[in-house]
C-alpha cells in the first residue's frame, strides 16, 4: 500500500465520525458509555469498546460492543478455514491494530478496529513482503505486546508437534519467535509487517518475558523452551534499514536440575544445553518490584529468580502444591494456584499461595483453600486490588462425592488488598451453565488512572461442550450479569480491547 493511498484512507477515517447517527441505547453495562480514558465522543469507531471473544469450534472472531450502544454483536470475522482450536492467541497494539494467531495455517491475521464502524479484516501476515526470508514462523501460538515499544508484538512459534522444529523458518535446533511492527495509518504510518525472526535452540511450547532499562543497559528477551528446559536470552540488533533484528546470545540458562531429576527417576545433568531436562518451564514473568525475571518449572513445580544481568538463577523455591503461577501487577507477589484431590475423598479443594518476592528469602505463604472448587482463569485488575477467577466444570479423576458437590459455573470476585496474610472471597456470581465438558473464559474492562484502573465490567464466555455458546457481560459494581449475548461454537477466548487501552497501560493481566 502506498503512503498516499495510507494518507488518503486515514483522512477518510478522520472524516467519517460525524457520519454515524447516534443509535437508541441498550444498557450492557449500567452506567456505561463511551469516552473512557480520554477516547473520542461516544458511537464512534474510535470510542467503541469492544469484547473480542474467539469462537474456536469455527474458527471465528465475534465482537461486542460493551459501551451499551444498539445492538451488542459488531461483526463476525472469520479468521481461516475451520479447525479445531486453531487460534493461538489475540494482542493489540499501541499502534491499535488486533493479531490474531493461527496454529493451522502459520498466519497472524491483522485486525483494524478504527476503519469503520464494524473491525476489518485487513490481512494474513505470512512473511515480510520486501523480504520473504523474514516470515511468521510453524505453529504460531501465544502472541505479547512489546512492554518497551508497544507498537511491537511478538508470536511464539512452537514448531512441528512432532519434532519441535520450526520447519516453516527452516530451524535446525528448535521453534521460533517472531517480531512484528506497525503503526496505524496516516502521514508515516505503517500497516503490520514482520521485521525479524529468531531461530531457538529450545523445543516445545515458548513463553517470554523482557527486562527492561534501567535494570539492563536494553531490552532484552528471554525466551523458555517447554520440552528442553532451557531460556534463549535474545538481543537488539540495529540494522541498516533502521528496523531492530533480534538474536538469540550465545549463553543460554539451563534449568536442568539433578536433584529434581533424580526425583523423576532421570540421569543427573551432563552441563549440555542441547540435553532435554524435566524442569518444564510454563510461565516466565518480569517483576518491576524486583527487577528479576521468573520462570514457573511445571515439571520440577518450582519457581526460579534470574538476574538479567548475569544470566543465573539466584534464588529457587519449592511449590509442590501448585500448578499455576502468575505476578500481581505490582511485581511483588508471586500468585500460584492449584487443587487438593487427594486429602479428602469427600471433596476437592483449590489451593492458593503467595511469595512475596521482595523479601530477603523466598517463603511460601498458604495454602488459602477454597473448598469444592477447581480453579481455571483468573485476571487481575491492573491496580491490582481485585482478582477474578473462573472454575473448571471438569471431574476427571475425581471421586462420585467430590463430583458431586463440587461448584460448577461460578465467577469468584476476591479482595486482593489484604494479600498475603488472607484471602477474602468477595462475592460469586452464578454463571449461565455450560454442562460438565464445558468452560468460562474471561477477561476484564479496565478503565481509570494510567496503570491503575479498576474494573468497570467483566465479560464471561459460556462455551458448551457442544453447539453455539455466549458471553455474559456483569457491572463490577453490583456483579450483576446485564446481558447475556450469543456467540459461536466454543468460544474459549475473550479480550478486552478499546482504543487508548495498550498507551493507558490498564489491560487485565495475565493476558496469556
Amino acid at each position: 500500500m502506498s503512503q498516499t493511498t495510507q494518507i488518503t484512507r486515514w483522512l477518510d477515517r478522520l472524516g467519517c465520525w460525524g457520519r454515524y447517527a447516534i443509535l437508541p441505547t441498550v444498557l450492557l453495562l449500567s452506567a456505561c458509555s463511551g469516552g473512557e480514558d480520554g477516547d473520542p465522543p461516544p458511537n464512534t469507531p474510535l470510542s467503541i469498546p469492544m469484547a473480542l471473544v474467539v469462537n474456536q469450534g469455527e474458527t471465528t472472531m465475534t465482537t461486542v460492543r460493551l459501551d451499551g450502544q444498539t445492538s451488542p454483536v459488531i461483526s463476525t470475522l472469520s479468521l481461516g478455514p475451520v479447525q479445531a482450536d486453531a487460534i493461538g492467541g489475540v494482542a493489540f497494539s499501541l499502534g491499535e491494530w488486533i493479531f490474531v494467531t493461527n496454529t493451522a495455517t502459520n498466519q497472524v491475521a491483522t485486525i483494524d478496529p478504527i476503519g469503520a464502524t464494524v473491525p476489518i479484516l485487513e490481512d494474513f501476515l505470512t512473511a515480510n513482503p520486501l523480504d520473504p526470508r523474514v516470515k511468521i514462523g510453524q505453529r504460531p501460538t501465544r502472541i505479547y505486546r512489546d512492554p518497551v515499544d508497544k507498537e511491537v508484538l511478538w508470536t511464539m512459534n512452537d514448531g512441528d508437534p512432532a519434532t519441535g522444529l520450526d520447519t516453516v523458518a527452516n530451524c535446525s535446533q528448535g521453534g521460533s519467535v517472531s517480531v512484528l511492527h506497525n503503526s496505524h495509518l496516516g502521514v508515516g504510518g505503517e500497516v503490520p509487517r514482520v521485521t525479524s525472526i529468531v531461530c531457538l535452540s529450545g523445543k516445545g511450547a515458548h513463553f517470554i518475558a523482557f527486562s527492561r532499562p534501567p535494570v539492563t543497559a536494553q531490552e532484552l528477551a528471554f525466551v523458555s523452551s517447554q520440552t528442553t528446559g532451557l531460556i534463549s536470552i535474545l538481543l537488539p540488533v540495529a540494522t541498516a534499514g533502521g528496523d531492530v533484528a533480534w538474536s538469540e546470545f550465545f549463553q543460554k540458562i539451563d534449568l536442568c536440575d539433578s536433584a529434581k531429576e533424580a526425583s523423576l527417576g532421570q540421569p543427573a545433568c551432563d552441563g549440555s544445553v542441547t540435553t532435554a531436562n524435566r524442569s518444564l518451564p510454563a510461565g516466565m514473568f518480569w517483576s518491576k518490584a524486583t527487577g528479576k525475571i521468573y520462570s514457573y518449572l511445571a515439571g520440577y513445580r518450582s519457581v526460579v529468580e534470574i538476574d538479567p544481568t548475569s544470566f543465573t538463577i539466584v534464588r529457587r523455591i519449592d511449590v509442590p502444591q501448585f500448578q499455576q503461577a502468575a505476578l500481581t501487577p505490582d511485581g511483588r507477589l508471586l500468585f500460584l494456584v492449584g487443587e487438593d484431590s487427594t486429602s479428602d475423598p469427600a471433596k476437592v479443594s483449590g489451593r492458593i499461595g503467595f511469595v512475596d518476592l521482595t523479601q530477603p528469602t523466598l517463603t511460601l505463604v498458604g495454602p488459602h483453600a477454597l473448598d469444592h472448587v477447581r480453579p481455571a482463569q483468573f485476571r487481575f485488575t491492573a491496580d491490582g486490588k481485585r482478582l477474578y477467577m473462573t472454575q473448571t466444570n471438569a471431574t476427571i479423576g475425581l471421586t462420585p462425592q467430590q463430583s458431586g458437590v463440587m461448584v460448577r459455573d461460578k465467577l469468584l470476585v476476591f479482595d486482593a488488598t489484604t494479600w498475603p496474610t488472607s484471602f477474602p472471597l468477595l462475592t460469586t456470581v452464578d454463571l449461565p451453565s455450560v454442562g460438565p465438558l464445558g468452560a468460562h473464559a474471561l477477561d476484564l474492562w479496565v478503565t481509570g488512572p494510567k496503570g491503575a484502573g479498576s474494573a468497570k465490567g467483566i465479560v464471561v464466555t459460556n462455551a458448551p461442550h457442544t453447539g453455539n455458546g455466549s458471553v455474559s457481560l456483569i457491572d463490577a459494581a453490583n456483579h450483576a450479569i446485564t446481558a447475556t449475548i450469543p456467540v459461536g461454537r466454543n468460544p474459549k477466548q475473550v479480550t478486552v480491547y478499546y482504543v487508548g487501552l495498550a498507551a493507558n497501560d490498564n489491560q487485565a493481566t495475565p493476558t496469556q
